[in-house]
């Protein structure tokens, strides 16, 4: 949660205090699990950790013709028989490997291949070693004004975070009308960004990075696209889900000799015929219904399946309050019969559901944030509202993507935790707003109203250069009706105004200025003028709507 390019000696004592010492064991990210990691990034770390600078390497030349250099400092050729790998590493140069080679004199050896061998074994290839802070003259290199001009280096890196966020959206389809179309226009898109990413920032800040990935990702990126028209082609995720269930029979085996592989064929065996006679008592209770009735299925509160009966005489209606299902507005039954639905489209088509709590105004205004909760209801403490944990919103996104079904909370425990989902509705005028939810309301003073309560926020002033709104993110703050209010504004806002739901992230940068680089939201003093001057970013980068991974599975 850093967010600054701080000196080095100040770094190694944070980051030994607050890392995670390599001793640990951790959690392995998979390949989707970065998918969904990405974009967080640029809220989290940017422009503390990069690598240490390195000697510029200089031009090399094969028959007269110009060749990439190989980044490696001046080094004395080997001779044959003479010096071995481990006397000839004695040069330093573990001291200058890795990156921003850009920024240094130029020197090389013509008869340095870049490679390193291991001693013991002819046929492997010593790692290049890395993981230094950048250096203070990365900003004054060429290659640097070239491509970030006078922006600072921890702008230089949170940049970079911006554009990988950005490219896996465009990879993945999100957050666009029509994420099953993939035209010209969006594969040169794609490759754009990724050299853009790949060439002009990466190996600017970090040096060149010789691996394949980055190499595929700007090289072959576009041919790829156009080729296969997909990226699904090489995911392993399906073929490793479907080791889980061996998994599990090994682990009930006991492990020892090749009776192992009979122990899992019997589990293998015991696990469909249970699974084939629960299919056969699904069919036995269908064939036993007498005819003229059809059967309908629901899950009941405790989450059993329970199989009812429903009369063909009667009409849909009466059919589904038999069963005890919800009946939405239009007459059709949410309980589920044979008839075909028509998905809802708006707010105002959902049923309710669930229990609520009957409230007096009076009790819920001892809450500090809730104490102007009677002035914007209208109605006095000794009224009563119904209030729910829950309101179901079908989302409108305004990139042109369908509705979708989104539940928003306010609670004080959900699982063990607090949860006051943030949203973005429409204003009284038709303006765009933005809030956090505080009360979910069923009724007012005995009146049917699906409505919610608010704490508004409104925009806030960027910084100047500030690089998260040049990619789309808003700056918020808190929005106050006075001077001596010590908390935000109260506004009522009905379920059918609500748009969708908003990922807001704490603006780190402010909060590193004022509170310095160990504050968190969580360890932060919780006052009326932090609140005040507490700022937050919208992250454009969530895809609240995305392509498939896997169509058609």
């Amino acid at each position: 949660m850093l967010t600054r390019f701080t000196p080095v000696w100040f770094v190694h004592v944070y980051l030994l205090s607050c890392f995670v010492p390599m001793t640990e064991a951790q959690a392995t990210m998979t390949g989707r699990s970065w998918r969904h990691f990405s974009v967080f990034w640029p809220f989290m770390l940017a422009g503390l950790i990069g690598r240490r600078e390195l000697v510029q390497a200089a031009s090399s030349t094969i028959d007269g013709i110009p060749v990439a250099p190989t980044g490696r400092a001046d080094r004395a050729p080997a001779s044959s028989g003479s010096a071995t790998s481990e006397d000839s590493s004695d040069d330093g140069s573990d001291q200058v490997s890795g990156s921003s080679r850009a920024s240094g004199p130029d020197s090389t050896s013509d008869f340095d291949d870049g490679w390193r061998s291991v001693p013991g074994d002819d046929l492997a290839v010593a790692e290049e070693l890395g993981g230094g802070l950048p250096s203070e003259h990365l900003a004054s290199s060429s290659a640097y004004k070239e491509h970030f001009d006078d922006m600072p280096v921890h702008d230089a890196y949170l940049q970079l975070f911006c554009q990988a966020a950005r490219l896996g959206g465009i990879l993945f389809g999100d957050n666009v009308a029509d994420s099953t179309v993939l035209t010209e226009a969006t594969v040169n898109d794609m490759d754009e960004a990724a050299k853009v990413l790949g060439v002009d920032y990466i190996q600017t800040l970090y040096g060149h990075v010789n691996t394949s990935k980055l190499h595929r990702l700007v090289q072959h990126l576009s041919d790829e696209l156009r080729n296969r028209g997909n990226l699904w082609e090489g995911d392993r995720s399906v073929n490793e889900k479907l080791h889980g269930s061996c998994k599990r029979m090994f682990k009930r085996s006991n492990k020892r000799g090749p009776g192992v592989a009979l122990q899992m064929m019997r589990c293998e065996e015991a696990q469909s015929a249970v699974i084939r006679e629960l299919c056969d008592a699904d069919e036995d209770a269908a064939a036993s219904v007498p005819r003229g009735q059809s059967t309908t299925r629901r899950t009941d509160e405790d989450g059993s399946t329970v199989v009812a009966h429903v009369s063909d005489g009667g009409s849909s209606g009466d059919a589904a309050a038999s069963d005890g299902a919800l009946v939405d507005r239009s007459g059709a039954s949410a309980g589920g019969n044979n008839s075909v639905q028509t998905p809802p489209t708006q707010t105002s088509q959902l049923t309710v559901s669930g229990r609520a709590q009957r409230v007096a105004v009076g009790d819920l205004r001892r809450i500090p944030a809730l104490a102007s909760l009677g002035a914007v209801l209208g109605i006095s403490d000794d009224c009563c509202v119904t209030q729910h944990r829950t309101v179901r919103i079908m989302a409108r996104f305004e990139w042109g993507a369908p509705p979708a079904l989104q539940h928003l909370r306010a609670t004080d425990s959900f699982f063990g935790d607090s949860w006051y989902s943030l949203i973005r509705y429409e204003g009284n005028g038709g303006s765009l707003c933005w809030g956090r939810l505080r009360l979910v309301l069923r009724s007012i003073n005995g009146q049917p109203r699906s409505c919610v309560v608010v704490q508004r926020m409104h925009r806030a002033a960027s910084r100047p250069g500030c690089v998260l709104s040049r990619y789309g993110c808003v700056r918020l703050a808190w929005d106050f009706e006075s001077a001596e209010d010590t908390h935000p504004a109260l506004e009522v806002v009905d379920a059918d105004r609500i748009l969708r739901a908003e990922d807001v992230q704490v603006d780190w940068y402010d909060l590193g200025d004022r509170l310095g680089l160990g504050a968190t939201p969580t360890n932060k003093t919780n006052s009326p003028a932090e609140r005040r001057v507490s700022r937050y970013f919208t992250n454009a980068f969530y895809p609240w709507t995305s392509r498939e991974q896997q169509p058609g599975l």
